[in-house]
């Protein structure tokens, strides 16, 4: 398991429902920079653990199944796969991508919650339900909708509010249907179990005003609901039969609410690995049970509390795992400025992108626009333009600039420079000084920044190459070119959290036997030596005409014109 590692790092990004495939939202907000971020720990060499999987138990998953006139397994079965593709393609790297249907899921939950029943936290409550009278159903969270009780927004889903973030309790929406048939539903009573929250304020509040490094939107939040609201007690069992049994005594028919739940499957997830990928049982433990873990936890402002104060509360109460080093929540992307929405069409789908770029491409707007601080705007023709601009005008024009001039003009082979002048010493120490300005952005998960001194580096030995011009001077050309071919290398390695796919292309063209996951740190520091020989280099992308541009807009305005 060890080695020299400088730290031990698990990265989780939040569980994507099952039954639909992920949009570009979905990825500048989570998967992306939780990849990002994982990536990069591994070139610093620390132990990195990234986890994820399908979060399969939501009542919303029983809803859509319906729907579709399927099981719930049956409709998970069918988009698990779908999901597991696409981040595999968009070179997204888990370490495992599991799912919270899986039995050790169900084991870690019912193991969980039996110690928090043991210690006290769990008590029964007689509760309000709604009742539907045609469907002769209860109606847990997702299959009732209203006016949110906090903010007065409507066509609330009965569990929290996607426009103000609140969470409550399904019978204090305001104007309930039922979401099946759109009756109004009655109130009937039942016992559920309730998480004695109210008790873990304190705790809570003391854990979270420790987290300056947050970001500040993030902390602000979380310390004023804390401070304003306090905790109160949640209910976490349902009724209805899919997902893991709720095992208090005298809960039969009842499972742990989804929230509740499908946090948890970040510990079960990697309890998966450990037993399935790496064979070692217990390896988990070093990860969940090892106070010096860095846990990071990438998300979507839509699931903040949840990951702020719900999931801090769990573990603080279960006494034994390591709570949340860093909860990095980003905002919304939306599309040519009118929020995302998947059942009016109005969304760009990764597979689709996927059919027509190459996933750095997508990698690379994903975080040029990473909705970090506040909301972003997926444009088309913003797209074509950062991409023409930037990946292709700036990063891929340098790197094939001095590429193609060491293998056409120089015999393929990295020239012997004899004595450095002044410039080019100042060109490798500001090479060095990008090189440690972009470390600093990535580790304090400023990402958008991070990708703006890899630009910068690339602008940086435009600038050098353009000066010395050595197409004018071939008695300046060895030293101009080996200097530049270490700007080269040290890109290689320092864009490979952002654009894997690129980075391995570059090892080959650099004739570098290195697989791109085996690139470390201390390899920016490397030198490119002399007499060694490169390969055939190849442009590192392709244009996006105005033709593509011109296409898409004119889908999004034919999809208006039929939404109104």
């Amino acid at each position: 398991m060890g080695g020299c590692a400088l730290g031990k790092y698990l990265i989780t990004a939040a569980l994507p429902y099952s039954y639909a495939p992920r949009h570009f939202g979905h990825l500048a907000g989570a998967y992306l920079p939780a990849d990002i971020y994982a990536r990069f720990r591994r070139l610093l060499g620390d132990h990195v653990v990234f986890v994820c999987g399908t979060d399969e138990n939501a009542s919303s998953i029983v809803l859509e199944a319906m729907k579709q006139k399927m099981t719930p397994k049956e409709l998970c079965d069918k988009y698990y796969p779908i999901q597991k593709e696409v981040f595999e393609k968009l070179g997204i790297s888990f370490n495992i991508f599991s799912r919270t249907s899986k039995p050790v899921h169900y084991e870690v939950v019912r193991e969980f919650y039996n110690r928090l029943w043991e210690k006290g936290y769990i008590y029964p409550r007689e509760i309000k339900q709604w009742w539907c009278p045609k469907d002769k159903m209860v109606l847990p969270d997702r299959f009732v909708k209203g006016t949110c009780p906090r903010c007065g927004a409507e066509d609330q889903y009965g569990d929290v509010c996607e426009v103000c973030g609140s969470w409550y309790e399904s019978f204090e929406i305001h104007e309930p249907k039922c979401t099946l048939c759109g009756t109004r539903p009655e109130i009937v009573k039942k016992v559920h179990f309730f998480l004695k929250l109210s008790s873990l304020t304190k705790e809570v509040l003391e854990y979270v005003k420790d987290k300056k490094h947050w970001r500040k939107a993030t902390y602000n939040k979380t310390v004023s609901w804390l401070e304003k609201e306090g905790l109160r007690d949640k209910d976490i069992t349902r009724d209805y039969e899919w997902g893991p049994p709720a095992p208090f005594p005298n809960s039969e028919n009842q499972v742990i609410y989804n929230w509740a739940e499908n946090l948890l499957g970040y510990i079960s997830a990697t309890r998966d690995w450990a037993e399935n990928i790496l064979m070692q049982k217990e390896a988990w433990k070093e990860f969940w049970m090892d106070k010096e873990t860095k846990l990071y936890c990438f998300i979507g402002k839509d699931n903040l509390f949840f990951h702020t104060i719900l999931f801090p509360a769990l573990l603080i109460a279960h006494g034994e795992y390591v709570l949340p080093y860093n909860v990095v929540v980003n905002e919304f992307v939306n599309l040519e400025g009118e929020k995302i929405s998947t059942s009016r069409g109005w969304v760009i789908w990764l597979h689709d992108l996927l059919d027509d770029h190459d996933p750095d491409i997508i990698r690379y707007y994903a975080a040029a626009i990473a909705p970090e601080t506040k909301d972003t705007d997926f444009k088309w023709q913003d797209f074509a333009e950062k991409i023409n601009n930037e990946l292709i005008g700036t990063l891929g024009n340098f790197i094939h600039r001095v590429l193609t001039f060491i293998y056409q003009r120089l015999g393929g082979v990295i020239p012997n420079p004899g004595e450095l002048s002044e410039k080019d010493k100042e060109m490798l120490e500001e090479c060095c000084r990008i090189v440690e300005a972009f470390r600093e952005r990535v580790e304090a998960c400023e990402f958008r920044e991070g990708l703006k001194e890899i630009l910068r580096l690339a602008q940086e030995g435009n600038r050098y190459l353009n000066e010395k011009s050595p197409w004018k001077d071939l008695r300046e050309a060895p030293r101009t070119l080996y200097v530049l071919a270490q700007v080269v290398h040290a890109l290689t390695v320092i864009m490979s959290p952002y654009l894997p796919f690129t980075s391995q292309r570059l090892l080959d063209y650099l004739n570098i036997d290195k697989n791109v996951e085996e690139l470390r740190w201390s390899d920016v520091e490397k030198t490119l030596m002399p007499g060694h020989r490169i390969k055939e280099p190849k442009p590192l992308f392709k244009k996006i005409d105005e033709e593509y541009v011109a296409k898409k807009m004119k889908g999004l305005e034919e999809l208006k014109k039929n939404l109104h």
